[in-house]
């Protein structure tokens, strides 16, 4: 009997696609299904919210996450060495919106849209933080929601912050490429790594799981395996 591996399956294109409608499993799932042994792990998705992620990932009722380097995290998690994905973090704006961003400190007079949950670098945070007290930050808590809220006549925001690979995605497969600017303004480039929760049941050796993995991930890069997954999801 094969051992349950629980992890959240979150809204997040195109690294991991929860839509059944979608025949992708994202960048995400392709590489945990070459690589984690499916012979001694059934791997279980559930859908939470981004914050329960965190929570459960302490408690170990997840086993496994996906998550960029935070020195937070690492008194809950064990991080793999190899990482599985690089992502730029930026800005989209309505394709009409004359708004250009070269500092941070370019975002001064815009509202901006806040996806609950999602990880952002000390500055932005500390952005957002001061930009509560003018009410100027609009909490969302799905991308697609928040690209209708983006594009409506009276928008709820001016500014949207994201991963690009996610902006791009989503603004394909809703057919609004042509409405919607993502800037050249890089945040921040991420690199994610696979993460096991220290409390986990599943896992006994952890440590081991981890080499393993990495080993595998190193593998199918050197193999070109890699590299055909990503040219799949555009990237």
């Amino acid at each position: 009997m094969r051992v349950p591996l629980i992890l959240n399956d979150i809204d997040w294109p195109p690294f991991f696609l929860n839509n059944e409608e979608e025949s992708l499993k994202g960048v995400a799932k392709d590489i945990l299904e070459k690589c984690v042994d499916n012979k001694v792990y059934q791997q279980k998705f559930i859908k939470l919210p981004v914050k329960r992620t965190h929570v459960y990932m302490q408690s170990g009722e997840i086993d496994i996450s996906i998550y960029s380097y935070n020195k937070f995290r690492k008194n809950f998690v064990i991080y793999s060495k190899e990482p599985m994905f690089t992502s730029d973090y930026g800005f989209v704006v309505s394709a009409e919106s004359s708004i250009e961003i070269n500092e941070l400190n370019d975002l001064s007079p815009y509202v901006i849209g806040h996806l609950s949950g999602l990880s952002h670098t000390p500055e932005i945070m500390q952005i957002i933080k001061d930009k509560r007290l003018k009410k100027q930050v609009f909490d969302g808590y799905n991308v697609d929601a928040m690209f209708k809220q983006l594009l409506a006549e009276k928008p709820r925001f001016d500014i949207m912050i994201n991963s690009k690979e996610t902006f791009y995605w989503r603004a394909n497969v809703l057919n609004i490429k042509s409405k919607v600017r993502v800037l050249d303004y890089n945040i921040k480039v991420k690199n994610y790594f696979l993460t096991v929760s220290k409390a986990s049941k599943n896992i006994e050796n952890k440590e081991q799981f981890l080499n393993n993995f990495d080993a595998c991930l190193v593998k199918i890069k050197e193999q070109g395996q890699y590299k055909e997954i990503l040219a799949k999801y555009g990237l």
